[in-house]
């Protein structure tokens, strides 16, 4: 199947929205985009991965998921039961996982702690989330309660048609256009005449608590999953990337794959990603491990 089939997944307390690619009978992989994308993120990478069955979410308060109720804030620990919940509304008592940046880490952080329900991590551009010095608590918390209470005075942008959007995204980032496309046009919504986005503007409200690293390394240290890493060798975020090489081995069964490509290469890059991923599952099969519903 090369064209997604979109859906609705009922939470307890909000509703997810997913493109979901491959035949229902084929071994189930959800995947996690990163911070302000959308499902689209895996728009160029799943075709090319037809012997599975992916569930592409979008993660509250991105895409056309919904937002948390207000008052509410955003924590990426949050998101690992709702993953377990996508899981049981399909009924897979074991899957997958694939995540790119703030989806990797998340990913990681949910298989650290359910090992047993994952049969493979599929990781780009991260392993795990970043982590704060318990020092820093008190200044982290401060910032974030003095953004929370600027919040209600910010605005988001607006823009005259698609493609000044497209312009205003590729401007940020290093990704090709066609990439920037993929994820702009699933983001926008309508305001009047002119268009906005879709993402909770909440997102960019600083967290009030991060994990140390030592907290970061017992669930590294708790993956027993076959697990893959990918990572751009023309990425631009050398801090992330020296923070992903420092925590490798502390993953037993892990392999690791530099590609050319930035910090989207699944969307500029994607058939040597699938290629790598391909490879990957080949190596350690998982299709004996599933029994569709």
């Amino acid at each position: 199947m090369n064209t997604p089939t979109e859906l609705t997944i009922p939470l307890q307390h909000l509703k997810l929205t997913a493109r979901v690619w491959g035949p229902e009978d084929a071994p189930p992989v959800i995947a996690c985009h990163g911070w302000l994308d959308n499902a689209a993120s895996f728009d160029h990478l799943a075709p090319l991965l037809p012997d599975c069955r992916l569930v592409a979410l979008d993660l509250p308060g991105h895409g056309h998921s919904d937002h948390r109720p207000p008052g509410a804030v955003y924590h990426f620990l949050d998101m690992v039961s709702e993953l377990f919940e996508v899981a049981d509304y399909f009924g897979w008592e074991k899957f997958a996982l694939l995540g790119h940046s703030m989806g990797a880490g998340l990913s990681t952080i949910t298989a650290g702690t359910f090992p047993e329900r994952i049969t493979r991590l599929l990781l780009i551009e991260g392993l795990g989330p970043l982590a704060k010095p318990a020092e820093e608590a008190p200044d982290i918390l401060r910032e974030s309660v003095e953004l929370w209470q600027a919040f209600p005075k910010k605005r988001m942008p607006q823009y005259v048609s698609e493609q000044v959007a497209v312009v205003a995204r590729h401007a940020v980032s290093d990704m090709a256009e066609s990439s920037v496309h993929a994820l702009v046009q699933r983001n926008l919504r309508p305001e009047g005449e002119r268009f906005t986005w879709r993402t909770d503007p909440r997102l960019k409200v600083r967290s009030r608590v991060y994990l140390t690293e030592a907290q970061v390394c017992a669930f590294l240290a708790n993956l027993r999953m076959p697990t893959l890493l990918i990572t751009g060798k023309q990425s631009v975020l050398a801090e992330w990337l020296d923070l992903i090489h420092s925590r490798i081995a502390l993953v037993s069964a892990l392999e690791h794959v530099e590609l050319n490509g930035g910090h989207h290469l699944h969307l500029d890059n994607p058939e040597s990603v699938a290629e790598a991923i391909r490879q990957f599952l080949f190596r350690n099969p998982c299709i004996s491990e599933h029994s569709p519903t």
